[in-house]
């Protein structure tokens, strides 16, 4: 049998087969092109709407922060809330219609204490998009968990309390700066860096406070000059005869300070006193990985905390310091010099502020020797030391069967929660149940 075959207009067979799979063909397309076109721009409209609004929200809870900061209404008691009204964040400038999508919106936000942090639950109206009971859908049932990565949260807490015994224990010994750990412990103070020195405490118990007492101590130190008879001509400390000066005043003679090490050999001088010594590249391990003092030079053990930097590296090599003798010269008459001494001996008139000698420190004591006779030439220093001991807790089980509302709370004992915390003989117990706002 022939096969008759279908043109169109312009003579081009027509597949018939195709053309009943169109509408099938124009279905695919909707459905995978449009469609999914719709469902990513929903998709970056709600992002771009969700973090619109979690940018007005943090706006607001930091204007509640910074209100109740200023008027010292910020909640301090665990549980314990403020609920403030939108109305006055604007009004007290704290926060503006530019950072609430330039609008006021109306409501309150409730800033609840909890922990070392606080909750700020949302309860805004006329504010667009970002209302809360149109942004979200709805809240959750309680739960005692904390709900994280949750933007609007509300917390209810509930009160039991212990009977409390408050003890304290010796104190310790005064700790010098050196004796204390240079990081804050969990009670806000320097501990000892031998934690052993504090004083014991009975098992069961628990720390309620570190007292700490401080006393100031004292050392000193006095300046000694050399003194003269006359004043002559004579010239500043050189160890070099300076041109014009004839002759060297041997009795003057003091040494400078110490040069640095170097790996150089130093010029050779009469005057001049030279110290050798090896020197090494220091370094600790630390995780496999070396640590080296001094950016990897040459170090003289001297210069160095071999106690922490304890390893070597190489053979090591020589290292060089150095000190001269300087004296003072003159022409015509030669002084006459006393020994060293505080204040001016008799006949000796003048001081020789450049022949001056600083004793060492004395050592430690509970009382001051500067007064007006010796502020010339004594220099003190203070350092701050500190002792501790504990006030410490025994708690009795919970006296209420299980934890109550605050309305309960209050009722059964009768004071409000910050009348029951100031309490001595009681500790209070707060736990908490959470619902959020769900998207």
């Amino acid at each position: 049998m022939k096969r008759t075959s279908y043109v169109d207009n312009q003579g081009n067979p027509i597949d018939y087969k195709f053309e009943s799979k169109k509408h099938i063909l124009r279905s695919f397309f909707v459905f995978g092109t449009i469609i999914p076109i719709i469902l990513i721009g929903f998709i970056i409209y709600n992002v771009f709407q969700n973090n619109k609004c979690n940018k007005i929200y943090n706006n607001i809870k930091s204007a509640a922060y910074d209100y109740l900061t200023e008027e010292e209404k910020l909640p301090i008691i665990e549980g314990e809330s403020e609920k403030i009204s939108m109305s006055k964040l604007y009004s007290n400038d704290n926060l503006s219609s530019a950072q609430t999508g330039n609008i006021k919106c109306t409501g309150n936000i409730k800033v609840t204490k909890y922990k070392k942090t606080y909750i700020y639950t949302l309860e805004l109206n006329n504010c667009n998009s970002c209302t809360t009971n149109i942004h979200y859908k709805g809240w959750s049932s309680e739960s005692s968990y904390y709900p994280r990565n949750k933007s609007n949260i509300d917390v209810t807490p509930y009160y039991n309390y212990y009977e409390r015994q408050l003890n304290t224990t010796e104190w310790t010994k005064y700790f010098t700066p050196e004796e204390l750990s240079d990081k804050k412990s969990e009670y806000g103070i320097y501990l000892p860096l031998n934690i052993n020195e504090m004083p014991q405490i009975p098992e069961e118990a628990n720390i309620a406070d570190v007292q700490t007492e401080e006393k100031n101590q004292y050392r000193y130190a006095d300046k000694k000059w050399r003194w003269y008879d006359i004043v002559g001509d004579y010239s500043e400390f050189s160890s070099e005869q300076p041109d014009g000066y004839a002759n060297k005043d041997t009795t003057t003679a003091q040494k400078t300070e110490w040069s640095s090490y170097s790996q150089n050999y130093p010029e050779e001088k009469s005057y001049r006193e030279i110290i050798t010594t090896t020197g090494y590249i220091y370094y600790y391990q630390e995780n496999g990985k070396k640590i080296y003092a001094n950016h990897k030079n040459y170090t003289a053990s001297e210069d160095i905390d071999e106690t922490k930097y304890n390893r070597k590296e190489g053979s090591g090599t020589k290292m060089y310091k150095y000190r001269d003798t300087k004296w003072r010269w003159y022409n015509g008459q030669q002084r006459r010099y006393s020994a060293f001494s505080q204040t001016k001996p008799a006949s000796y008139n003048y001081r020789d502020d450049e022949a001056v000698i600083t004793t060492g420190y004395t050592s430690w004591t509970d009382t001051s020797s500067l007064d007006d006779t010796n502020r010339d030439f004594r220099t003190e220093e203070i350092r701050v030391t500190k002792r501790y001991r504990y006030v410490y807790e025994i708690l009795s089980d919970t006296v209420l069967d299980k934890p109550v509302n605050k309305e309960r709370f209050i009722q059964t004992t009768g004071m409000t929660v910050p009348e029951f915390n100031n309490m001595e003989n009681y500790k209070l117990e707060v736990s908490y149940k959470f619902k959020y706002q769900k998207r």
